[in-house]
């Protein structure tokens, strides 16, 4: 009988709320809104079985793209922002050098990619003494000696065979190159002699060659480097002696060249790392660190399939949280199935999206991880808010009309909350970052299907709810029951009555069929009115203003960079090894190609000279060693021809120069390695015509953390640009380094870009520019307070966290959104008293809301990935600034600024045309303040 009925005010009521541009231009978005969305929400009642099941096929459908699901693990392209110096240079010179992947005979420090088969070790002494004492120094040696020697099995065509690192190994001159130093050693304490004197930064040999060895020791002590730094462009740089160091690296790079070559160079890795862990639990003397190839992306691989259990931790709590949150002491009005739908229909939305972006072959990566938790927690803020808009209306209105309100009522604030949030990942997913790329991409879509299936399939699911309440059945049962004032005993009333009386006669008892939820009930009656009163608002600004002061302190002091370790979980092989790396960072400085790429005429004496000013000027950057320490093919040629006497007569002709290059010096055991740096301009038919691109290298030191890398790389960049030919300088980790170029500044305009955007739709939506600037404010103020937290909380501005100020931004609108737009919406018009209405309507959902998102993002407090935890550090600081926003500094803040803020006005959400029985039943059981209610539809949030 009540669903049927249809309360409607004639056609000049649909009009007015359908027309309202010509009254107020601010209000006819907000209006045609909520008339919209009350046709909507009617129409899901009509249809909401078939709603339902649409709903769940469409989801079915879209879920079946997982089995095209791809995760991509290559760390350098989803690392290293696109278009950048790095990626450039990388391209330009693996056009004209060997790289080291082609199978032929290469030098180590001439790479030009990470990521080629190789493995690294770190050994330090356990008792933190040096490692040049003798008995640490012989279980080092030994260790070096297992590497070289310890065999594996490989079937090849059927045959096994049995191969060992000396048949893998990267050569030159048919010998295994790297670790040089210790292959002197081995051989000097293997005949019985002590450690021989070591000096810094390199080792004179026999044979009269330098060996550079100051990066195979860590943390050298001597008596007096700063000496060494003074004078390293002297003509003959000083070597100071040695006293001790506390650890040594060792690397050990295999040869590919075929797919076959691949998969021995893998099984040599994953035998290596065996071997390394057994020597872990018997070394007396010294603590081993390692890390291979495929390490790190196989330890990324694996954290992204070991956060499924906590998200699975995550669904059940949040189930739990909201099942609870909507359970009373009124078994009819209690929904705590509707809870579960809400937290399965943003589980809908989850699948959905990673299923279409599979089907569109977009590829998922460890940071995409994070999206769940993040999509699940706002799925469930929709529906406390949906719910408490549910909780506005009688339950004597039929509930065609209930939903029809709820959706009208809800409208405005679920699309401004989840188009912010969409807005924001669109912004994001132009970055030039591509892992932050898909992350934003899946992020905007999977926010865009929670907003679906709040509109769908749960409110279907709140039609049958609604339902089932018309026909006062029980929430768990499904049967018809009493409500409490007519139980037939204590135990009846306990456990199954609930509901209002269908009857004329007792309608009455029941204030037009409200019940209300108890968390309502706290912030209509205490915490709404305590925070209209004077002392708290005087507390509230004091609290606003400290708040800003420590965020803005934070935000002086933020560090940047994205640490490799970081990436792996906590104590894995690869994050014990790398965070041992960065402890001796300035060690491990990139050696730098330093190419020179014009077409140079090398035999020129004034060529010879302005390369030689270039390289000077390079060499002069506080990073490099000095010249001596430069391997550069043009000073040794020329030092070759010279002691031959052949430049006694001036500069040789072309041809000569480039014979004599080809065919002595290049052929010269000493000078063979420049081979790999000299690019030859030939014909056809084999005839050198010429030079077309060489290159030298510069080892580099000095680089402490971060942005001592940053200053590195910019620092040899820009004494490149600054020579008067064209030169590229590289090295592998520029590309790591290259996130780090301007990201404080791409983080500060992606905010603003995004923030304008927020601000764009707050002022189209909520029908005040005060309240639009407003919320944009909040929302500047939450984004810095995040940000300056974050950073006083121990997160670093990296890639990471940039996608976490990226989430801020979304959801520093929505709690600033919903009381806003319920303030403006209030028809008080005392603005202490609007502000207190405000709450009284979306204090307790904002309160769930955050609290659940909370919840949601609890299990990865514990993760042992550094990529989980901040994210949970980061949401959590949202999540508690934000509500502390929305639910205390707004709404001081607007009912200080009310008098400047029109009073809202009663308007109608939907076209009706009410019968004079129902208008009639209604009017004579409701009392004055319910007739209004029903008489004209509630106001939009």
């Amino acid at each position: 009988m009540y669903a049927e009925e249809k309360i409607t005010e004639g056609e000049e009521g649909e009009k007015k709320a359908r027309k309202c541009c010509s009254a107020d231009q601010l209000r006819c978005v907000d209006n045609w809104f909520s008339s919209t969305f009350h046709d909507i929400g009617t129409f899901v009642y009509r249809h909401r079985r078939k709603v339902l099941v649409l709903s769940i096929c469409i989801n079915v459908i879209l879920t079946s793209g997982l089995l095209f699901f791809d995760i991509n693990e290559d760390l350098e392209y989803l690392f290293t922002p696109l278009g950048t110096p790095g990626i450039k240079d990388k391209a330009a010179l693996e056009e004209r050098f060997l790289i080291g992947d082609e199978g032929v005979e290469f030098i180590p420090d001439r790479i030009l990619s990470s990521y080629l088969k190789h493995g690294e070790t770190i050994i330090l002494p356990k008792n933190g003494t040096s490692i040049l004492k003798p008995e640490v120094l012989k279980e080092v040696l030994s260790i070096h000696e297992k590497m070289l020697t310890f065999e594996f099995e490989v079937d090849l065509n059927g045959t096994a065979t049995n191969w060992t690192y000396q048949d893998l190994c990267m050569r030159w001159l048919n010998q295994c190159v790297g670790n040089e130093l210790f292959t002197m050693l081995h051989q000097h304490i293997h005949l019985g002699g002590p450690v021989p004197p070591l000096t810094y930064p390199s080792i004179s040999l026999p044979n009269g060659q330098e060996l550079f060895i100051a990066h195979q020791l860590l943390g050298i002590k001597m008596d007096n480097q700063s000496y060494f730094l003074e004078n390293k462009d002297a003509p003959k740089p000083p070597k100071i002696p040695i006293q001790s160091a506390e650890g040594t690296y060792m690397y050990y790079f295999v040869a590919t060249g075929s797919p076959e070559r691949e998969d021995i160079a893998l099984k040599w890795e994953q035998t290596a790392e065996k071997h390394l862990r057994e020597m872990q639990t018997q070394a007396k003397h010294v603590e081993i660190y390692f890390a291979f190839s495929y390490s790190l992306a196989e330890e990324i691989n694996e954290a992204s399939t070991r956060v499924i259990p906590r998200f699975v931790a995550t669904f059940s709590m949040l189930a739990l949280f909201a099942v609870i949150s909507l359970v009373t002491t009124d078994w009819v009005v209690s929904r705590p199935i509707l809870g579960l739908m809400g937290v399965i229909s943003a589980g809908f939305a989850i699948m959905s999206a990673v299923g279409l972006l599979a089907f569109c072959s977009i590829q998922f990566n460890e940071i995409v991880a994070m999206m769940p938790f993040l999509v699940i927690g706002v799925g469930v803020d929709d529906m406390f808010i949906m719910v408490a808009a549910w909780r506005k209306n009688s339950l004597y209105i039929p509930v065609e009309d209930r939903m029809g309100r709820t959706y009208s009522e809800a409208a405005v604030s679920i699309t401004i909350t989840n188009l912010t949030d969409i807005l924001a990942f669109l912004v994001g997913s132009s970055t030039p970052i591509p892992a932050v790329r898909m992350f934003c991409i899946y992020a905007g879509v999977a926010m865009f299907f929670a907003y679906f299936y709040q509109i769908t399939f749960f409110g279907a699911c709140l039609a049958l709810t609604g339902e089932r309440e018309e026909q006062n059945r029980h929430c768990l049962t499904f049967q018809k029951v009493k409500p409490k004032d007519e139980a037939p005993n204590s135990l009846y009333r306990i456990f199954c009555a609930g509901g209002v009386p269908r009857d004329h006669k007792h309608r009455l008892r029941h204030k037009g069929g409200y019940v209300k939820h108890p968390l309502v009930t706290f912030f209509t009656d205490y915490y709404g009115p305590f925070v209209g009163k004077w002392p708290t608002k005087v507390f509230a600004i004091f609290l606003l203003i400290v708040c800003l002061s420590g965020s803005i302190y934070g935000c002086l002091n933020v560090n940047e960079g994205l640490r490799l370790h970081n990436l792996a979980p906590d104590q894995s092989s690869p994050w014990l090894f790398y965070n041992v790396r960065d402890q001796y960072l300035t060690t491990f400085c990139a050696p730098i190609n330093v190419a020179f790429t014009d077409d140079l005429e090398y035999w020129d004496f004034e060529v010879q000279a302005t390369i030689e000013d270039a390289t000077r000027h390079i060499e002069a950057s506080y990073f490099s060693y000095g010249s001596l320490y430069t391997t550069s093919w043009i000073r040794s040629y020329v030092w070759y021809l010279s002691e031959s006497g052949r430049l006694s007569n001036g500069p040789l002709p072309k041809e000569d120069f480039l014979q004599i290059l080809s065919d002595e010096f290049l052929e010269d055991f000493r000078f063979r390695h420049f081979q790999l740096d000299i690019v030859f301009n030939k014909t056809t038919d084999g005839e050198i015509m010429g030079i077309e691109t060489s290159r030298i290298m510069m080892p580099t030191h000095g680089a402490e953390n971060a942005i001592g890398e940053k200053d590195l790389m910019m620092d040899f960049r820009s004494r490149a640009e600054q020579t008067s030919i064209s030169i590229i300088v590289f090295a592998p980790m520029f590309l790591v380094y290259d996130s780090y170029v301007g990201l404080i500044s791409y983080t500060l305009q992606t905010i603003s870009i995004a923030l304008m955007s927020m601000f764009i739709v707050a002022i189209v939506m909520i029908p005040h520019p005060i309240c639009a600037v407003s919320v944009t404010l909040c929302a500047v103020s939450i984004d810095a307070a995040v940000l300056g937290y974050m950073s006083l909380w121990g997160v670093t501005l990296d890639i990471v966290s940039v996608i976490n100020i990226l989430l801020c931004i979304g959801f520093s609108v929505d709690f600033s959104a919903h009381i806003t737009y319920a303030y403006v919406s209030s028809t008080q018009k005392d603005p202490t008293k609007r502000a207190v209405e405000a709450l009284r309507h979306l204090g307790a959902p904002i309160f769930q809301s955050a609290l659940s998102s909370m919840i949601a993002i609890a299990p990865l407090s514990t993760a042992n990935v550094y990529i989980f935890r901040t994210f949970f550090k980061t949401l959590f600081l949202v999540m508690a600034i934000g509500a502390l926003h929305g639910l205390l500094f707004l709404p001081v803040i607007l009912s200080l600024l009310g008098r400047f803020i029109p009073v809202g006005e009663k308007r109608n959400t939907g076209p009706v045309s009410v019968s004079n029985k129902s208008t009639k039943s209604y009017s004579n059981i409701l009392p004055v303040k319910e007739k209004e209610v029903l008489e004209s539809l509630v106001t939009s949030l």
